[in-house]
C-alpha cells in the first residue's frame, strides 16, 4: 500500500505531460484566430477527455469537452479562421459540429463491431470549408485562412487537425 500512494501523483503527472505533448505535436495548428468583421479573437486549445460505451457486439468512443458551451462565442454564421500549420503534414483540418449535453459537449469518434473500430468524425458533423494559403507563419509554417462554405447553425463547433485537441467556439 505504501508503494501505491507515491505512484498515484506520478501517474497523474505523466498523464498531464502526455496531454501537453499532444498540444505541441508537429502538424498541429497554431495561432488560431476567429475573425468576425474587423474584430479577431485568439482562440485557445481545448483538450478532450475520452469516454467509451461497449455493448455485446457494438462499441463507441467519444471525446468529451467540459462545460455546456465554449468560452469563445460568435454571432456570425460564416466565421473566418486564420491559423499557422506545417505544410509538410497533409492531414486535413476539420471544422465540425459537436453534440451538446446539459453539462458537456461531445463527439463520437469511433464506432465498431466485434472489437474493431475506425477513428473518424461522423460525416454529418463535418462542415464543408474552403482553405487558402495566405502567407508565411512562424517557424517555417504557412498561414492559412479557412471559411465554411455554408452558414453555420446555432450550436457548438470545433476546428481541429487532431480530434482530441481542438479550438472550440459557439455560434449564437
Amino acid at each position: 500500500m505504501r508503494m501505491l500512494l507515491p505512484a498515484i501523483p506520478i501517474l497523474l503527472l505523466v498523464n498531464v505531460l502526455s496531454a501537453q505533448c499532444q498540444i505541441d505535436a508537429p502538424g498541429d495548428i497554431r495561432a488560431v484566430l476567429l475573425i468576425e468583421g474587423t474584430q479577431s479573437v485568439q482562440m485557445r486549445e481545448s483538450i478532450a477527455s475520452r469516454k467509451g460505451r461497449s455493448g455485446v457486439t457494438a462499441s463507441k468512443q467519444y471525446f468529451i469537452f467540459g462545460g455546456p458551451k465554449a468560452a469563445v462565442r460568435t454571432r456570425t454564421v460564416t466565421p473566418v479562421f486564420q491559423f499557422d500549420a506545417d505544410p509538410a503534414f497533409d492531414d486535413p483540418v476539420y471544422l465540425f459540429r459537436v453534440d451538446m449535453r446539459s453539462d458537456r459537449r461531445e463527439i463520437r469518434v469511433a464506432k465498431g463491431y466485434g472489437g474493431l473500430a475506425e477513428l473518424s468524425i461522423p460525416k454529418d458533423h463535418i462542415i464543408p470549408t474552403r482553405l487558402e494559403e495566405i502567407g508565411d507563419g512562424q517557424n517555417s509554417t504557412k498561414r492559412y485562412r479557412m471559411k465554411p462554405t455554408m452558414p453555420l447553425r446555432p450550436g457548438e463547433y470545433c476546428l481541429s487537425r487532431n480530434i482530441s485537441v481542438c479550438f472550440d467556439f459557439g455560434v449564437d
